[in-house]
């Protein structure tokens, strides 16, 4: 890799009031399509909590990331691509639909087209996957707020390590004390996702560091996923490709837009709480350097 620079996504979570804007920003531009619905790029997170996907911080049940080995090397928690191959069709660390979420929505014809009745109709939800009705269980901010409850905040894996005393002086200062997380793909400098997959797929791109997915290699293999400690890298289930997470369209250095979530954000009164920060200055195809994220937009 010759990575000449690194664009980074900086939140200030001291302004972040957990709206969900540029969540709902992301998604609507990204992740709106077949096979992409339970897919969210950028999501808000209330801490302490499960998270999404339920319980990706579990690094011993997901093994994400790197670990140094006796001799000062890095390796990969989850074992050698030679070694992921043998878990293609079984692979323990790989997270389900179900520890996302099934997306759904809603039967609103039986509402629409309901004959008169003594009894207000409902419209039921619909399995977006199946097309069957379901039950609803989780989502992907399904802790949103209830960080007091001990069904969601009390599984945190960050909270392992507290002594029983501790946890309950944490849980008696007004239920909970919780904050914001916003979350989207780190785009790091050595990427787990890139060195998991065994087709060799995923690539860091030089001229501004983003990470991306080859969908001419992909052979939805998704050991990407299981390499990453974030569970930022997701599958397709209906086009069968992995997909990144960053908005590398509109993050060119030929586009003068910003992100989505950044535009959504400062127009929600949070004062722009994240923004695209380059470690240098890009270069036009016309030789003049320029603060390109600085400029207005047309």
């Amino acid at each position: 890799m010759n990575v000449r620079s690194q664009i980074s996504m900086v939140f200030h979570l001291d302004k972040c009031i957990g709206c969900h804007t540029c969540s709902l920003a992301c998604k609507n531009l990204w992740t709106s399509r077949r096979g992409t619905q339970y897919m969210w790029w950028n999501n808000v997170e209330t801490k302490p909590g499960t998270g999404y996907p339920t319980l990706y911080e579990d690094q011993e049940k997901y093994r994400g990331g790197w670990e140094r080995t006796e001799n000062g090397k890095l390796r990969l928690k989850n074992g050698r691509r030679i070694g992921e191959l043998l878990n293609i069709f079984y692979n323990p660390r790989l997270p389900r639909l179900d520890d996302y979420y099934e997306p759904w929505t809603y039967c609103y014809e039986d509402i629409i087209d309901s004959p008169p009745t003594d009894d207000l109709p409902v419209a039921l939800p619909v399995s977006m996957v199946t097309g069957k009705e379901i039950e609803i269980e989780a989502g992907p901010n399904w802790d949103d707020d209830l960080g007091g409850s001990g069904i969601y905040a009390a599984n945190d894996p960050n909270l392992a390590g507290l002594t029983e005393d501790e946890r309950r002086q944490l849980f008696e200062v007004e239920r909970l004390v919780f904050f914001y997380i916003p979350r989207i793909c780190n785009h790091c400098l050595n990427p787990g996702c890139l060195a998991a997959c065994p087709a060799g797929a995923i690539y860091k791109r030089g001229e501004d560091g983003i990470v991306l997915v080859s969908q001419e290699k992909c052979r939805a293999w998704r050991m990407c996923v299981s390499g990453c400690p974030y569970k930022k890298t997701y599958f397709n289930w209906s086009s069968g490709k992995a997909k990144s997470a960053f908005s590398a369209i509109r993050g060119r250095r030929r586009s003068r837009s910003r992100p989505a979530c950044i535009r959504a954000s400062a127009a929600s009164g949070t004062s722009a709480c994240c923004s695209t920060m380059p470690t240098a200055s890009m270069r036009l195809p016309h030789g003049r350097m320029t603060n390109w994220w600085k400029r207005k937009e047309r």
